[in-house]
């Protein structure tokens, strides 16, 4: 019974940790959405971002994966920053949506 337990907890922590995805690149592009998030996608790819086509999406919208809409304008900012700057841009993103929604980014200088 305690082996059974040990091995259903090792399976639930195994999924929890999968969610969250680190991925550093250099942004490609910036596409502003109608609903007042944006899509990054950049110079390279991180194979667990599970979209189907081969440029992978990466979202920033209100609501997913706890992103607020005045966190979006921040979010952008960073970005911009990145993208203007051809600096690497560091995000964490949930590589079990569709969408791979970004939740935390980073530049470092």
């Amino acid at each position: 019974m305690k082996s059974l337990l040990f091995f259903s907890l090792m399976l639930l922590a195994v999924k929890i940790s999968a969610a969250e995805t680190w991925h550093t690149s250099k942004v490609d592009r910036i596409y502003p959405v109608a609903s007042g998030g944006f899509i990054l996608t950049f110079q390279v790819d991180n194979s667990t971002c599970n979209i189907g086509s081969s440029t992978k999406y990466y979202s920033v919208s209100e609501g997913k994966n706890g992103v607020t809409q005045a966190a979006i304008a921040n979010f952008l900012s960073v970005a911009l920053v990145a993208g203007s700057s051809d600096k690497e841009l560091t995000i964490s993103f949930d590589n079990e949506s569709t969408t791979c929604d970004i939740n935390r980014l980073f530049i470092k200088f």
